[in-house]
């Protein structure tokens, strides 16, 4: 009785040639092809094909540094902002800087973030 299998050559598949993934990098193509060959291939498919420009974009304005603030509340009131926050998907410091800002005190609008875990795309 042999050690080998008659059925292992049939069974063991050929291994595959390796693909090469190095693809040399594109040309830039200007904007004014793109948008012709967009509009070529939006007629052929009968889809919507407007670009609008590209626009120059102002760096964000900074905000300013946070400082942490500590104070007491009664239950009831740190119960109802975190009511309200949940309620409109914001935090709570959104909620009290928007508090002290509607009382007078100078709260930058770009220091209102609704949720600053978020990133750029929550700042109002």
């Amino acid at each position: 009785m042999s050690d080998e299998n008659p059925l292992v050559g049939e069974i063991r598949q050929a291994s595959k040639p390796r693909l090469s993934v190095n693809l040399p990098p594109r040309a830039e193509l200007p904007d004014e092809v793109v948008s012709a060959r967009a509009r070529e291939i939006g007629e052929k498919w009968g889809s919507n094909t407007l670009l609008g420009p590209k626009r120059q974009e102002e760096p964000p304005k900074p905000t300013a540094p946070l400082v942490s603030l500590r104070f007491d509340c009664p239950d009831y009131t740190d119960r109802a902002l975190s009511v309200r926050a949940a309620e409109e998907n914001v935090t709570k410091t959104y909620l009290l800087l928007m508090a002290l800002k509607t009382a007078g005190y100078p709260v930058e609008d770009v220091d209102l973030a609704k949720d600053r875990r978020r990133g750029k795309s929550s700042k109002r």
